[in-house]
Formats: structure tokens, sequence, C-alpha cells
């Protein structure tokens, strides 16, 4: 039987009990704190939202850390503005004192996470140069040639990485050059690839299913796979980006939050419309895209600075 407060949208329940506070924490909010209507209404919405977002990754409360809560954090800056990832992030630091108080957690792990309100931080970007680099890293094994993938899909397609490490292979449509992608909140979108991905897609496949029967795991539908043969872990994928920014020596951030940002911007600075890439990036509202808009503007100054005659006198 599903507990109370418990998220069961695949069936046959999530794995950790735990989640049944969130229905207890709303009853407290509403009835002893007498928080507002709407302020009751968005907290529940918003933890519903966080417990979907703590399914797809097998975490529980219990066992969520201060680095998931920075990589949650990201996701919101990603997906909302300014604002409503505030009002989110308040809704589980009350949610998190609530737990602390009934003994369930030591410590909220959102509690590094600022909360003052300020000018959006522009999300940091690949420079072309640097996309090229990254992809034309040396591979000698199965391992490289998926991480390489992993690199080429996301900055090709825009996906978040929840959506990568989801996609099928028989989700490929390669007469279309597109992949259909079950985004956030369930919805529905197409994601495209350019024709030499295709080629280097199909090559991966080939390596995959060898390393697959190799395992005797030749039944695994996933498109990325892990060291085992299973789909690849999202904490892995993170494990993953930390490897690489060591290796070429980067001291700027480089998450898959930051090749879906050297996507949208790369393809804003070649003069993409923004709703194009927002329908792209699978954007509920366009005010989440216009970001994109800041940083070409922002790189457009620094070409004037670089490249005008007059600029440095």
């Amino acid at each position: 039987m599903t507990a109370p407060g418990f998220i069961d949208e695949k069936g046959g329940g999530w794995k950790n009990a735990h989640m049944g506070f969130v229905e207890e924490f709303i009853e407290y909010i509403r009835d002893v704190r007498r928080l507002s209507d709407n302020t009751v209404k968005s907290y529940a919405t918003d933890l519903k939202e966080w417990q979907r977002y703590m399914r797809d990754r097998s975490l529980s409360p219990v066992d969520f850390t201060s680095e998931d809560a920075a990589l949650y954090a990201e996701y919101l800056q990603d997906e909302f503005a300014e604002r409503s990832v505030l009002r989110k992030l308040t809704a589980l630091r009350t949610f998190y004192e609530y737990l602390e108080k009934r003994s369930v957690v030591h410590s909220d792990p959102f509690a590094e996470i600022s909360m003052r309100q300020k000018a959006r931080r522009l999300p940091s970007v690949l420079t072309e140069d640097e996309v090229h680099e990254l992809l034309s890293i040396p591979r000698h094994s199965f391992q490289d040639e998926r991480d390489h993938m992993l690199f080429l899909f996301i900055y090709n397609t825009g996906c978040r990485i929840a959506e990568a490490v989801s996609v099928n292979v028989r989700d490929i449509e390669y007469s279309k050059r597109r992949i259909r992608i079950i985004g956030k909140g369930s919805k529905e979108r197409y994601v495209f690839f350019s024709p030499s991905t295709e080629g280097e897609l199909k090559n991966y496949i080939v390596s995959r299913n060898e390393y697959l029967a190799s395992l005797g795991r030749s039944e695994e539908e996933a498109l990325f796979i892990g060291d085992k043969g299973g789909r690849l872990p999202f904490s892995s994928a993170h494990i993953i980006f930390d490897k690489y920014r060591s290796l070429l020596g980067w001291q700027k951030e480089f998450t898959p939050h930051t090749l879906r940002h050297s996507f949208a911007t790369h393809m804003m600075d070649r003069g993409a419309d923004i709703r194009l890439v927002q329908e792209l990036l699978g954007h509920e509202s366009i005010s989440t895209t216009q970001i994109y808009t800041h940083v070409s503007r922002s790189r457009l100054k620094k070409v004037y600075d670089e490249t005008h005659p007059h600029a440095r006198e």
C-alpha cells in the first residue's frame, strides 16, 4: 500500500516511505502554523515536484546530501524565474526544519544554498573552441566512447541530463534526425541532431552493442549505459563531467547544464529565434529562456571591445 503523501506514478510504490512525511508536513503548516491557503498550495506543489525529481534519481530525504541540494538548486535555476526558485527553496528548508524537529534527519542539506535574491547569475558557457577541445579528446575504450557520445548528445540536442540518460535506442528516428523526449512534467517534445552526429551515433551504438554482448546484457534498451551494462545512473553522469573538467584543466564550471547552456547560447549567438530555442530546451516559460539573450549580449559587448578599432581608446 502506498504511504501517505507518496507519489506512485510508476505503480508499485516508490522505495522510500519517508516521503509520507510530505503529507504530514502539509497538514502541519495548514492546521498548526495556519499559513495562508496560497502558501500551503504552493508548498504542496513545490514538494511534489521535488518528489518526482527524487524518485527519478532513486533518492530519499534522509540520504539527500548538500551536494544533491546544490544540483537541485541548479536544476531549478535552469527551469524557473528567480522568485519561483526562492519560494521552492524556502518550501524545502521549511520541510527539512520540520523533519529535524521530528528527528527524521540531522541537518538541512539546503542550509548552504543562498536565499538572497539577486540578479540571476549568468550560466557557465563553453566557447565553441572549448567544445571542439572537449570533443577532440582521444578515445581508447568503450567508456571513452560513451563519454564522448554523452557530451556530443547534450551539446547537439540541448537535453537535460535526466532526459539524456532516459533515452532508449528505439527512440532515435534516423530518417528525421530526431529523438522523442519525455521532459519535465511528462511533456513530450522532439530534439534534433546533426548529420555528422548521426554517423557518430550509429558507430557508438555498434560499440555499445558489442560491450553489452560481452557482459551478457544484450537486452538492455538504454542508449547510455554504465560500466556494468545497465542504464547510466544520473550520479555517474556528474562524476564523468568532473573527471573531464579535471582532465582538461578547466577552472570554469563544467556540468551537464554547462553543455545545455552552451547549446542554447551558441544558437542564440548565430541568430536563432528565442521561441525556437525555448521549444528545443523544453522551457515552459519564455522568461526562463531569456537569460540566453543576456549571455549573447554580453558576448556581443566582448566582441566589440576586442575588435573595434576605437574600443580601447
